[in-house]
C-alpha cells in the first residue's frame, strides 16, 4: 500500500462548523442569477479581448456621457464592472478550494479502496487457511469483483429493468 497522504477525523462540530460558514456564504450570494442553458448561450460574452472594450467605453462614458442611452445608466455600468472583477476574484479563491477538495476526495477515494482490496485479499487467504470466519467475509466481498460476460450482463439488465424491481442485499452476518 502506498503512503497515507490524507489522515483526517471528520467530528460532527467540524461538520456543523463547515455547514454553517457554507451557509454564511451562500447567504452573502442572495443577488445571484440562475440561468438555464438556453439562456446562458443567449448572453452576449466577454473574452479577454473584449476587457479593454469595456473599460475603454466606461472611461469615454464618464467623460462624454451624452453617448450613452439614458435607459443605460452610468452607475449601473460600473455596479457590472465592479462586480464582474470582484466575482471574479471569489471563483478564482473558490476554484482553488474546489479543486484541492476535490483531489483530496480523490486521495482519500483512493485509499480507502486499497484498504478494502487489501482487507479482500487476506481474508480470501485466511479463508485458504480454513479459518470459516474469513470464508464468510471473503465469500461476501467477492461478489464486488465477479465479472459477467455480456451476454450475461445484458440478460440481467433486461430482466431487472423489465420484471424484477432491486432487492435490498441480504448476505451471512460476519460471526
Amino acid at each position: 500500500m502506498s503512503k497515507n497522504k490524507v489522515s483526517v477525523k471528520i467530528t460532527p462540530e467540524k461538520v456543523a462548523s463547515v455547514n454553517e460558514l457554507l451557509d454564511k456564504l451562500t447567504g452573502e450570494f442572495d443577488f445571484t442569477v440562475g440561468l438555464v442553458s438556453q439562456d446562458r448561450k443567449g448572453l452576449p460574452k466577454m473574452g479577454r479581448k473584449h476587457l479593454d472594450l469595456v473599460d475603454r467605453s466606461l472611461k469615454y462614458a464618464e467623460n462624454k456621457p451624452e453617448y450613452l442611452p439614458n435607459y443605460l445608466p452610468l452607475e449601473e455600468f460600473k455596479k457590472d464592472i465592479d462586480l464582474y472583477g470582484w466575482l471574479r476574484q471569489v471563483q478564482k479563491k473558490l476554484g482553488l478550494l474546489s479543486n484541492n477538495l476535490k483531489t483530496t476526495s480523490m486521495v482519500a477515494e483512493s485509499e480507502a479502496y486499497e484498504t478494502a482490496r487489501i482487507y479482500y485479499n487476506n481474508a480470501k487467504l485466511a479463508a485458504r487457511g480454513g479459518d470459516e470466519n474469513a470464508e464468510v467475509i471473503a465469500n461476501e466481498l467477492a461478489v464486488h469483483f465477479k465479472k459477467k460476460s455480456k451476454k450475461e450482463d445484458t440478460t440481467t439488465t433486461t430482466t431487472t429493468t423489465t420484471s424484477n424491481p432491486p432487492q435490498e442485499k441480504t448476505g451471512n452476518p460476519v460471526k
